[in-house]
């Protein structure tokens, strides 16, 4: 059996057991898979979680990434003869 194969029925098998989505990452991560598996696997994985839990997670990743992202500079200028 190829190793996707493998890692395929290992991610249902502990999704289906219940175990946290982030341990499941982690196991993913670790192995020695190209990126385009280690993906296809997360969305298996991703496809278990409830429709709720799907948006509260990307909503908090969007979020995190807002926060570390500072806003573009607004050019003052620009911005006062667009709005005067």
């Amino acid at each position: 059996m190829r190793d996707i194969e493998t890692m395929r029925l290992d991610v249902e098998r502990r999704m289906r057991r219940g175990e946290r989505f982030s341990d499941v990452e982690d196991v993913l991560n670790a192995s020695d898979l190209c990126d385009d598996e280690k993906a296809a696997l997360w969305l298996l994985a991703w496809s278990f979680l409830h429709p709720r839990a799907q948006r509260r997670e990307a909503i908090a990743h969007l979020e995190r990434l807002s926060a570390a992202t500072p806003p573009p500079a607004v050019d003052r200028r620009r911005h006062l003869r667009a709005i005067g």
